[in-house]
């Protein structure tokens, strides 16, 4: 097996450049990214992209099929399920093509191919949505959101040998509020919102590369015990070691919380593809959505008053609509694939 990134890794120059404007842009600008998001969500402007970027892209991704000689490609972006489909056509053999869906709820038009092979989908909401854009239903799976399998729900004790190794109380509530590998999204107000007063929980805060807040952070003198990290590849187990995650609706954090059975409180989305997140979160009974930091410490007292019965809700619907082992059910669904166009392809020697 292998990877590659036709966009950014291997694409052509204009597209490698106008790909990697996606990170600063919805970290400067979030509206303007939702203003585009919708823009090149309709047939046309998605017809005019594939007419723009197609050709490069497709030659980019045969050069590959035709160096790696795959059986089944994998595509988990939106802009190259079509570029993919006819890459594969000229590559000289019959070979699969299944797509992976990894926004949750509201997605680009460009995920839903009906020539796919497979298209995988991580929500009843993405299953629907998928119909509508005339995938046919033997074509459409629900297998749920491929996360790392370190995110896992902790094993009897594990919670408690995690606290341990951190140097955090053991028998504390404990949140975690991140701010994704940039440790963006307000994360200064909403720590400081836990933190800054004597409260009857402990805080883990992970800054990402946000050095300047991680430093900042470091310097003040919170009365709650609070411990601040930068970059770490251990978030799986700084989950198994919380009771509650704070951070941004985005797909892969929600999707993780989920797997490792800790219920989200979402402070921020991204305009466009992770609006409906919101919306899955609070019908789902999954967590909250707290826009503002202010309202952090009243929300998490509610959740613990009367022995934790709110907070034991959203842990008991977080249970109920997890899937933590998506990853190896989509891999097993690719390796069934495979294993088609093999027998295929021996058939008719």
């Amino acid at each position: 097996m292998s990877s590659a990134d036709p966009l950014i890794g291997e694409g052509p120059g204009l597209v490698r450049r106008l790909a990697s404007l996606y990170s600063p842009l919805i970290q400067r600008s979030r509206a303007t990214w939702g203003a585009i998001y919708h823009a090149a969500n309709t047939r046309p402007s998605f017809a005019a992209i594939r007419a723009v970027f197609g050709r490069t892209v497709r030659r980019v991704i045969l050069d590959l099929v035709r160096q790696h000689d795959p059986d089944l490609v994998v595509s988990v972006h939106p802009l190259l399920n079509h570029v993919t489909f006819q890459a594969i056509r000229r590559s000289g053999r019959s070979r699969g093509l299944m797509t992976v869906i990894t926004d949750l709820v509201e997605f680009h038009r460009g995920w839903c191919f009906p020539r796919s092979d497979l298209v995988v989908v991580p929500t009843e909401a993405a299953l629907n949505a998928c119909r509508k854009q005339r995938v046919p239903n033997d074509r459409i799976k629900l297998l749920g959101l491929p996360v790392d399998l370190r995110f896992r729900p902790p094993a009897p004790g594990e919670r408690d040998a995690l606290r341990r190794r951190f140097g955090l109380a053991e028998d504390r509530f404990t949140i975690l509020v991140s701010g994704g590998g940039e440790g963006s999204g307000r994360m200064l107000q909403q720590v400081r919102a836990l933190s800054w007063e004597r409260r009857d929980w402990q805080v883990i805060a992970v800054c990402g590369r946000n050095e300047k807040l991680r430093r900042r952070l470091n310097r003040l003198r919170f009365a709650t015990p609070t411990l601040v990290l930068g970059f770490v590849d251990y978030m799986a187990d700084l989950l198994r070691a919380s009771d509650l995650a704070v951070g941004k609706a985005g797909p892969g954090a929600i999707g993780e919380a989920l797997a490792t059975g800790v219920p989200l409180v979402a402070t921020s989305y991204l305009p466009g593809q992770e609006t409906e997140n919101v919306t899955f979160i609070t019908e789902f009974g999954i967590g909250r959505y707290l826009p503002h930091a202010g309202q952090l410490p009243t929300a998490i007292n509610e959740l613990l008053a009367d022995e934790r019965r709110l907070w034991r809700e959203l842990v008991a619907n977080t249970a109920r609509i997890a899937r933590p082992y998506a990853s190896l059910d989509i891999a097993r669904e690719g390796l069934a694939l495979v294993a088609a166009y093999r027998a295929s392809a021996q058939a008719s020697r």
